[in-house]
């Protein structure tokens, strides 16, 4: 078995900085409570947008923040934000981040901010405030404002031990005292969206049993088969000190590649980022002919041929530049392992 590790680099150029703007249909929620329709430039957020690019009907160009506006919708993605002031936990979110952040106490930042809806409901709503730190979720109970379910990590120097403090659980289990079944769930609840919004849905479905509930559709993925098909060409030089292998003549070849591909785009950033898997046939095929001095007076003629098969996987991340022509720029970068499965020549 034989390994290859290379380093893919494709790079396509003519790019323009304003290529990279995606301006959609979309709906601004003004703070009178009118609804503006026109274009949003929609990024796919992975993080809750500071301010967006708006563009009226009548061509009227707005940066807009969370101050300047109740919300937006971008339909084609059933995404809604809505502005409002709440209270930021700024513990960390992951355990190996707490070691830098050793607070007693939570600091706590207040702003007005845009939520992603998740789940929204008359008795019952969830909203998502992702940032580059953590994800945070808030609740809201009928018209009150959104309170942050509290989780993060602290770094405890009389112990040295960092410590998870769950405070979200004892939130849940009070919100929903009125069924004990879902209470009881939320006492063991990890922190996560899905998980949170599943609890939700259920004590909804308690309280008012066949109620319509507005859910944010799960992000899609986009999956895309393929077939690789194109040429290798390779050049080959022997170095050593074996007179009857090694010569500067050996042949170059020119043979088929052919495979087949899959290619998983990342939900978020409007698939900027791909996984590619590519399982490939390939051939290296190579023959040389030359002459050398044998003992006193004599030469010998030697004939070599080499010819092998492979398999290879190729495993690519890929980002794709994004343009508002038919073309998509993108850079590669990955690894290959290919294996002999035919010799037919040595």
């Amino acid at each position: 078995m034989k390994y290859w590790l290379f380093i893919l680099l494709f790079i396509l150029t003519h790019i323009s900085a304003s290529s990279q703007s995606n301006f959609t249909k979309g709906i601004i929620i003004s703070n009178n409570g009118d609804s503006i329709f026109g274009m949003i430039d929609y990024r796919n957020w992975k993080y809750n947008p500071a301010s967006i690019h708006f563009v009226s009907e009548t061509n009227e160009k707005k940066i807009l923040d969370a101050s300047a506006i109740k919300g937006f919708i971008i339909p084609s993605a059933g995404e809604i934000y809505s502005s409002f002031p709440v209270e930021l936990d700024m513990l960390p979110g992951d355990p190996d981040d707490a070691i830098n952040n050793r607070f007693s106490d939570s600091p706590v930042l207040k702003k007005r901010i845009f939520l992603l809806q998740l789940l929204k409901h008359p008795a019952a709503s969830l909203y998502l405030f992702a940032d580059s730190r953590k994800e945070h979720l808030y609740y809201v109970k009928g018209k009150e404002e959104p309170v942050e379910l509290i989780h993060h990590y602290i770094y405890d120097e009389t112990t040295k031990q960092i410590q998870e403090v769950s405070t979200y659980k004892k939130q849940l289990v009070n919100f929903f005292a009125t069924c004990s079944d879902v209470a009881n769930a939320a006492q063991t609840v990890k922190f996560a969206k899905k998980n949170i919004t599943d609890l939700l849905l259920k004590y909804i479905q308690c309280i008012l049993p066949g109620t319509t509930v507005d859910i944010k559709r799960k992000d899609p993925v986009l999956l895309r088969f393929g077939v690789v098909a194109g040429a290798i060409f390779n050049k080959y030089r022997f170095e050593g000190t074996n007179t009857i292998l090694v010569d500067d003549n050996y042949s170059n070849t020119l043979s088929p590649l052919l495979g087949l591909s899959i290619d998983i785009g990342l939900s978020r950033n409007q698939h900027k980022w791909h996984i590619l898997n590519e399982v490939i046939y390939k051939m290296h095929k190579t023959s040389s002919r030359f002459t050398r001095p044998y003992g006193s007076g004599y030469t010998r003629t030697n004939d070599v041929t080499l010819s092998f098969s492979y398999i290879q996987l190729n495993s690519i991340i890929r980002y794709v530049f994004q343009t508002r022509g038919s073309l998509s720029p993108y850079v590669n970068a990955g690894m290959g392992n290919g294996v002999i499965v035919a010799e037919k020549k040595n």
